[in-house]
């Protein structure tokens, strides 16, 4: 008798162990999947709140040392608002990590552009705080 439980005993354990085995591996890849998205949303995430920082670091700048002796003296004309936008654009770009600029153009193409239209958004948002 105990010679017929040890022998179905070792037939179901060699039948169940590559199901276990198998449920186990997909398992496991799951996860990996789950934590490699989490990590990539983390990174994004820290990416975006990098760009939001020097955006808004450079629109406070240029609108501090720039615009606002401009509109004192009421000579902020369309040619200083252009030179306000690249003198925030650069402040931005000086602000970002090497790789926080690589990733933005490989995300958007163009750093430029994508910046220019967060600039543009963050002045607004400036300006209606105040």
């Amino acid at each position: 008798m105990r010679e017929f439980l040890f022998t179905l005993l070792q037939a179901v354990a060699t039948a169940a162990i590559p199901v276990c085995a198998a449920f186990l591996v997909q398992f496991l890849r799951k996860k990996s999947e789950q934590i490699g998205a989490q990590i990539d949303n983390m990174e994004l995430k820290e990416l975006l709140d990098e760009v939001t920082d020097a955006v808004s670091t450079a629109v406070t700048y240029t609108s501090q040392t720039y615009v606002d002796a401009l509109k004192k003296e009421g000579i902020f004309d369309v040619e200083a608002q252009k030179t306000a936008l690249e003198t925030s654009l650069k402040m931005a770009i000086s602000l970002l990590s090497e790789s926080a600029r690589s990733a933005l153009a490989t995300i958007y193409g163009n750093l430029d552009d994508y910046l220019v239209s967060k600039i543009e958004a963050e002045v607004r948002n400036q300006k209606t705080a105040a």
